[in-house]
């Protein structure tokens, strides 16, 4: 290649596509009955759009008799769109037997048509010529069967931009080491690659998230074992939704620390519709949002709740922390903002409208089933047969100019797009294949992960770690989870910490604990206490502390706002004549009283 003008990736368009076309072709007999099919369907489809829209017209106007008959008529349009559905299926069944477009030499033609056809020949002259090295990176795509073929069956680049997912790629791949981790930071590169192939920003702010550093922060995070255990094992379609995150990568960074160090215990639920993301519930208060800075944070968020946006926005944040594959979505009817993510035994929605469904959900110009058949589909069969007979079926329909109206219009069977509907059906009938264990992401492990080391270490019959007194310093050590009373799991819990030892969770204001020092420790009747505190919080407004003595003095601890990380309260003074054989900690119960994490609490006996 030499001389990369559009006219150039035309006449190359133009050439791929002759050589494609002289492949399969469809039976007439089978081709009719199956355009017939789509025909119903789409008018099917069309009528059921119609009375949706009279159902919702007629409740707006509060007409009960006009809604009741609006709704019968929805009813019978949905019942026959699904009929029709099932026509199509049934009819593209013997078409689907028939072709096996693997046994035509026609892959390297299909993949450079796709190419084309997406990147555009616009899209390829300006990338090209930008640079000498932009049109070899053009030259080298377009050579390279493997290469088209991962970005093909990944999904394809963002804004369709293949020449600087070419770039991107070739940069990351650069400097990969062929270490244990090479063939998951390959699938990662071009996850990379293709999902910022288009220029994203972070969060409330212009700065351009750079590809490089973001692959760069995901392998070093999955050599630490910060990552879930699954990461390891996600495809590179999956990792895409896992990097994704708008977060700066030090917010990703915070976002897995603050989790480990002040609720463990939510970075191990069992259920895992709800390991990382169930925070929102305890901690990202249902309330209008209070952003105290601008450029806003994740920090500020947690800090500061909101309502269905960042509550959404949060979840989905933290699960990508911790490389979860997570998919955003809205709700057509109350235009609710929730998520979806993945889970081992498929994919979950998370805050989204009481008895709703994927029909409910969209994201963009994409509906939430046309989402959830994919990664069903994906998931039902290996990567190579998807490829086989999906993404090749995608291909041939570009070769025949069936070309979408929109960038993101997708899952739409139409009898004017025989080859795009056929990959559709193809899809749909490998998404009715899946199980629940098609979801389940495991093999031979190259990293044991924070999280199985923490769960592999959890006794639930160890004793409490006792109360000590430091024979150095004379210092009275109490771990915070070994308290004698509480008033229950709800709103009191006792974790292991993920750098050891023990720790407590107060839930809520509701909260409380009480301790009994030992016999065998003996306070100096002759000297004053300072108590210390070491506590993480997560929210700009604290509560304070109480603590009750046993006979009843009461005194408050001031909690700080640590961002998550383990803190020392400021020290308070105990009178040397209060009893503090047993002590009570309390808060009182508010609306913006949220979870607070301790890790121990110290008296120091003061030296004057």
């Amino acid at each position: 290649m030499s001389n990369f003008d559009v006219v150039f990736f035309k006449d190359l368009l133009k050439e791929e596509r002759r050589e494609c076309l002289e492949g399969p072709g469809i039976d007439l007999e089978l081709h009719e009955a199956f355009v017939a099919a789509c025909q119903a369907f789409q008018d099917a489809k069309e009528a059921k759009e119609a009375a949706v829209t009279e159902v919702e017209e007629a409740k707006t106007k509060g007409d009960g008799s006009t809604t009741e008959s609006a709704e019968e008529v929805l009813g019978t349009m949905t019942t026959t769109m699904e009929e029709n559905l099932n026509r199509c299926v049934e009819t593209a069944k013997p078409i689907l037997e028939m072709i096996d477009l693997m046994e035509f030499d026609l892959e390297m033609s299909l993949l450079r048509t796709a190419v084309l056809v997406r990147g555009g020949s616009k899209g390829f002259a300006k990338f090209a010529n930008g640079s000498d090295m932009n049109g070899q990176l053009v030259e080298t795509l377009l050579n390279n069967k493997k290469i088209m073929k991962e970005m093909l069956l990944q999904g394809g680049p963002t804004g369709r931009k293949f020449g600087n997912a070419m770039k991107l790629y070739t940069q990351i791949m650069a400097g990969l080491e062929k270490d244990r981790f090479h063939k998951v930071n390959k699938k990662l590169a071009m996850a990379a690659a293709l999902e910022f192939a288009r220029p994203q920003t972070e969060f409330d702010s212009s700065i351009e998230i750079d590809a490089q550093q973001r692959f760069s922060h995901y392998v070093d995070a999955h050599k630490k074992g910060e990552l879930d255990p699954a990461f390891t094992y996600f495809s590179t379609w999956e990792y895409r939704m896992a990097i994704n995150s708008d977060a700066s990568n030090e917010q990703l960074a915070w976002g897995r620390n603050m989790q480990m160090i002040y609720v463990p215990h939510i970075t191990t639920i069992y259920d895992e519709r709800w390991r990382y993301n169930r925070q929102v519930v305890t901690d990202v208060g249902y309330r209008p949002p209070n952003w105290t800075a601008s450029t806003r944070t994740y920090q500020q968020l947690l800090s500061g709740g909101g309502f269905d946006g960042p509550r959404a926005w949060y979840g989905r944040f933290i699960c990508r922390a911790f490389g979860i594959p997570v998919w955003g979505l809205k709700q057509h009817l109350k235009k609710n903002v929730a998520m979806s993510r993945w889970t081992p035994k498929g994919w979950a929605l998370n805050f989204h409208i009481p008895e709703s469904s994927w029909d409910s959900c969209h994201w963009d110009d994409r509906s939430g089933t046309d989402f959830k058949e994919e990664i069903d589909a994906r998931s039902a069969v290996s990567e190579q047969v998807y490829y086989e007979k999906v993404i090749l079926l995608e291909c041939l329909a570009d070769a025949c100019k069936e070309k979408s109206k929109k960038d993101g219009e997708t899952g739409v069977i139409d009898p004017s797009k025989v080859w795009s509907s056929l990959a559709l059906i193809q899809r749909k009938l490998f998404a009715d294949q899946v199980q629940n264990d098609s979801f389940q992401r495991t093999g031979p492990s190259v990293v044991i992960s924070k999280i199985d080391r923490y769960i592999q270490n959890i006794n639930d019959e160890a004793p409490p770690l006792p109360i000590e007194v430091d024979s150095t310093t004379g210092n009275i050590v109490i771990p915070a989870a070994s308290f004698r009373e509480s008033n229950g799991n709800k709103l009191v819990r006792s974790n292991k910490s993920f750098g050891g030892g023990t720790q407590l969770h107060l839930n809520n204001g509701e909260g409380y604990v009480t301790y009994e020092i030992p016999e065998e420790i003996k306070f100096d009747k002759d000297k004053e206490y300072i108590l210390i505190a070491k506590v993480s919080t997560v929210h700009l407004v604290q509560h304070n502390l109480k603590l009750e003595s046993k006979d009843g003095k009461i005194y408050e601890i001031k909690i700080p706002y640590t961002t998550g990380e383990w803190q020392d309260t400021v020290p308070i003074q105990i009178l040397r004549s209060d009893d503090l054989s047993t002590m009570k900690f309390f808060r009182r119960k508010a609306k913006d009283c949220f979870g607070l994490a301790i890790k121990s609490f110290t008296l120091t006996p003061c030296t004057s």
